[in-house]
């Protein structure tokens, strides 16, 4: 299974959850997620697992506190659902044109 399937797995019980480009931005609450980065582990006795890191973005209607919120529950998901590594976040939004709070991290992780 992939990382973004794996992803998708672990985070559509939050609500809804989409590729960045496929956001329906009109929802009231939703996630979206894209790679970053990503190589195959490669050492001396083989290829290892694939590696990936995909920045998620939690966006609410309601407040910033809402949207933080939803992200920490990714988070919490996302560590229940895959062989994760570091999570980093990244600053928090407001998008005037739809009126969207947004609260990002990026998340490293191992294919299972």
């Amino acid at each position: 299974m992939s990382i973004a399937t794996q992803i998708v797995t672990a985070l559509t019980p939050l609500g809804a959850i989409t590729p960045w480009a496929d956001a329906d931005r009109n929802s009231a609450r939703y996630m979206t997620y894209h790679l970053v980065s990503g190589f195959d582990n490669g050492n001396l006795a083989g290829a290892g697992p694939k590696r990936q890191r995909y920045q998620i973005d939690c966006y609410s209607t309601v407040s910033q506190k809402d949207a933080s919120g939803l992200a920490a529950s990714a988070k919490v998901a996302l560590r229940a659902g895959l062989a994760v590594g570091a999570i980093s976040d990244n600053p928090d939004g407001f998008e005037t044109t739809h009126r969207l709070y947004r609260a990002s991290f990026d998340v490293a992780c191992w294919e299972k």
